[in-house]
């Protein structure tokens, strides 16, 4: 197996480290064990290597993973760090995979470097924000637009 899921207790994080070609059959395994890892443990951050992994995963199959996610019950402010692969074979599979999680809710940010993973994800994020912090919108009472 090219790759493997583990709880991090020490950090409260679950990490996947993927190493080798990985299939979409992979990809909807690591999914499960994640999700049932961050349940388990009540996580909800997520630092995925593919470093050193070659994915071949179709774009059809990356399409559909946020609807698997959310099926599954993955915790919904799950946040998630990618490391992407240092020689970015098929980077836009990675790109279009950040794309369609961002469009379903979910928190999900691409890096070339461990560092700035780790510390995106120690970021302490108000409860509702979008993928990056923004700064504090106006209380309802002073929106100019109505709500209906």
């Amino acid at each position: 197996m090219p790759w493997r899921v583990d709880y991090v207790s020490g950090q409260g994080l679950v990490a996947v480290i993927a190493t080798g070609e990985i299939s979409s059959e992979d990809v909807s395994a690591q999914a499960a064990e994640t999700i049932r890892l961050l349940r388990l443990n009540e996580a909800t951050l997520v630092l995925a290597d593919y470093s050193d992994a070659l994915s071949e995963v179709s774009l059809a199959s990356l399409y559909g993973l946020p609807d698997d996610f959310t099926r599954s019950g993955a915790p919904w402010n799950t946040r998630v760090a990618v490391l992407i692969p240092r020689t970015r074979y098929r980077i836009e599979t990675y790109q279009f995979f950040e794309l369609v999680c961002k469009n379903a809710g979910y928190h999900v940010s691409l890096f070339d470097e461990r560092e700035a993973a780790e510390a995106w994800l120690r970021q302490t994020w108000p409860v509702g924000t979008a993928t990056d912090p923004v700064p504090e919108a106006e209380p309802l009472s002073r929106a100019k637009t109505p709500c209906t």
